[in-house]
């Protein structure tokens, strides 16, 4: 654990303390490393959570068309069964996983996520735990759970007849000289018939009685008029669901990028500022929730970069390779052509830096043999304004004293000031 503060702390005090020709100007105490580090953890949890409120709870499809009321519309047909999984009654926080660790904090977002659902869904809701509240109704339910429980019964007791009473039993009670049942339910050679007809005409009369109390609730008019509403708005809800998630991910994404840019902007500005006034352990604060700023835009960056590679295609070729049973080739092509892109794009940038910095040491050079460092002409970079031969400047005014200066050193030599 130590040698991991050791690490982050050489890490601040060499990289990301304040710097000015390659000096520490001022250095971070231990403390003050330790602070700053539960600041970045603080700030990335913040974001982490602003972000994942604001996409799931806010502009979110699924909060405004839940799973819950999705599925009710898909399953319109069950609406008539009187066991129908939709008439539970659900509560917000049943089907709904609320951030914050406070009853307070979940309130809130859970009132914000009933402000978001939509009415059709709410509605339907709404009706759907008036159905399953209903005392009628719930007096259907159990009168018919009551009946397929006796029904079970009698149905067990004619699966016993059948199982038990063959030719051997009846040769056996008809020989006894006792009229005495050696089964279940006093079954002699006389009653047995009896008994089995009273038992298929119970069943009978039971599944009638079942029957009858499930056409009660179909023909209820909560029911009647919850099934009409759903078949009604069935294809328009699940359209309009559709579209709502069809472009949600771009949508997400320049959401999360409207969140985090000011963000951005108010803490690069801020490092500037402090950098100006040499407050340089603001300037480190900054910088560091700065940097956590920017690696949330740059991994949303990179997720919608993502969304527009052609994937249909890529599963067209991952599917051409696994008909002839060598799926890895795509792998490796698919590895290749991202290897390719981001070794241009690197090798692109570094070439950009070498010029540059070829180009500066070209000037120091030229400055150093008093040549132009445009055509190679002699030229006194002291006495001359501009080269003779090809009219390049040599000096310029510098904006903090007003004296003339060596126009591509970075600082004025007669100021010390830097040079913009």
């Amino acid at each position: 654990m130590l040698k991991i503060f050791d690490k982050i702390r050489s890490f601040y005090k060499l990289k990301l303390s304040y710097q000015q020709d390659s000096k520490n100007i001022e250095k971070l105490t231990r403390w003050s490393i330790l602070l700053i580090v539960i600041l970045d953890i603080f700030v990335y949890s913040s974001i982490q959570m602003g972000i994942h409120f604001q996409t799931s709870t806010i502009n979110n499809p699924n909060t405004k068309f839940t799973y819950q009321c999705l599925n009710i519309v898909k399953d319109s047909s069950g609406v008539k069964n009187y066991n129908w999984h939709g008439y539970r009654v659900i509560r917000m926080n049943q089907y709904y996983n609320p951030i914050g660790s406070t009853l307070a904090s979940k309130n809130v977002i859970r009132d914000i996520r009933l402000k978001e659902l939509d009415g059709r869904c709410a509605h339907i809701q709404e009706q759907s735990n008036r159905i399953a509240n209903n005392k009628k109704l719930k007096n259907i339910k159990k009168s018919i759970k009551s009946l397929k429980k006796q029904s079970t019964k009698y149905n067990k007791a004619l699966q016993y007849i059948q199982n038990n009473y063959n030719t051997v039993l009846f040769e056996k009670m008809v020989n006894q000289k006792e009229s005495k049942s050696i089964l279940k339910m006093d079954l002699k050679s006389k009653n047995v018939k009896i008994k089995y007809d009273d038992l298929q005409k119970q069943i009978a009369s039971t599944n009638q009685s079942i029957e009858n109390l499930k056409k009660q609730f179909r023909t209820n008019k909560l029911v009647v008029n919850l099934y009409k509403y759903i078949t009604t708005n069935k294809e328009k809800i699940l359209s309009d669901y559709k579209k709502e998630n069809t472009k949600y991910f771009l949508k997400k994404a320049g959401i999360i990028v409207l969140f985090l840019l000011p963000l951005a902007l108010l803490f690069y500005w801020q490092m500037n500022v402090q950098n100006i006034k040499k407050n340089y352990t603001k300037y480190i604060i900054f910088k560091n929730i700065f940097t956590i700023t920017m690696i949330f835009l740059f991994i949303n960056t990179i997720s919608i970069v993502y969304s527009f590679i052609p994937h249909t295609f890529i599963e067209k070729v991952l599917m051409f390779f696994y008909n002839i049973q060598i799926p890895f080739i795509a792998y490796y092509i698919l590895l290749a052509l991202g290897i390719v892109a981001f070794s241009f794009i690197i090798l692109k940038l570094q070439n950009h830096k070498k010029n540059k910095k070829k180009t500066i040491i070209t000037f120091i050079e030229s400055y150093r043999f008093s040549k132009c460092d445009k055509c190679g002409i002699k030229v006194d970079y002291i006495q001359m304004n501009y080269c003779p031969n090809c009219s390049n400047t040599l000096k310029i005014a510098c904006q903090s004293c007003g004296k003339e200066t060596i126009k591509d050193l970075d600082y004025c030599f007669n100021c010390s000031e830097k040079i913009n």
